[in-house]
């Protein structure tokens, strides 16, 4: 669903980057289509790093700050 969801962001913001300069060429489309398939990655990565920071904050409430001391402990011995 994560997967989903960010090529749904990536490929929206590709088009709303590259659609604005279709109706105001604002400049080259070759400059534009790099643009917008650079905002269109990091709107991606955006979201990744959100649904990672939200799974994280789960873990923790419902675990507490030391969820995975016990995956540390086990490495360690």
């Amino acid at each position: 669903m994560v997967k989903a969801f960010r090529n749904t962001v990536m490929a929206l913001t590709f088009v709303g980057v590259a659609g604005c300069n279709m109706f105001w060429d604002f400049m080259n489309d070759y400059l534009v289509c790099g643009l917008a398939l650079a905002a269109s990655v990091t709107a991606g990565l955006c979201v990744e790093r959100v649904f990672i920071e939200r799974s994280r904050r789960e873990m923790i409430r419902l675990h507490g700050a030391d969820w995975h001391s016990a995956e540390n402990r086990r490495l360690d011995s």
